[in-house]
């Protein structure tokens, strides 16, 4: 085998070798003594674009229901401590439509304060998960009455999105930690 050719195999054969290890990121692989998980399961959640409120410009929220952030030791062994209890302050939503439609409500970023104590479960009713000013951007603009009420990609009277939403936070100590979770939503104006 000429001296090129070896060079070049045994470069793919490191590369190979190091691939398993590449593209596993996972809340366990944190290099926190905790890992954060949820109840959330993944039920479409409707929001109707005519209900009318006090909030930002006019809209309701669309919040998860009920939202459990539950803190587990990675080890059995592990003692508690304070210093593994965990402080989020950050939610990022991505969301990808499910009908067909290909133009997204672009993604949210939401800074927030939630307590996990290290061991424990905190329950949150309401949370939100997708502003109510992103009614008026692309798509869901073309869901209003003074648009047609129709998506123009789809020629539906609703958009379907999944939403991924991110937590990300820090221990008392300092280690990154984060829980993720997906949910539908049905968008329409009016009567789905």
């Amino acid at each position: 085998m000429k001296p090129n050719r070896f060079a070049l195999v045994a470069l793919l054969m490191v590369a190979l070798v190091g691939l398993p290890g590449c593209g596993h990121n996972t809340t366990s692989d944190t290099e926190a003594e905790v890992v954060l998980t949820t109840n959330s399961v993944l039920v479409p959640i409707y929001a109707d674009m005519a209900n009318q409120s006090p909030t930002v410009q006019g809209y309701l929220e669309v919040v998860f229901p009920t939202l459990v952030i539950n803190s587990k030791y990675k080890s059995p062994s592990q003692t508690s401590s304070t210093q593994n209890d965990a402080i989020l302050n950050q939610c990022v939503v991505t969301c990808t439509r499910t009908d067909g439609g290909t133009v997204a409500s672009p993604s949210w970023q939401n800074f927030i304060t939630m307590y996990v104590p290290a061991g424990g479960t905190v329950t949150f009713t309401n949370y939100p998960i997708f502003p109510p000013e992103y009614f008026k951007q692309p798509p869901l603009n073309q869901l209003l009455p003074e648009n047609g009420n129709v998506d123009k990609e789809t020629g539906n009277h609703d958009i379907r999105q999944r939403l991924h939403v991110e937590i990300f936070g820090k221990t008392v100590s300092g280690k990154s930690v984060s829980v993720a979770f997906d949910t539908n939503v049905i968008f329409y104006y009016g009567t789905p």
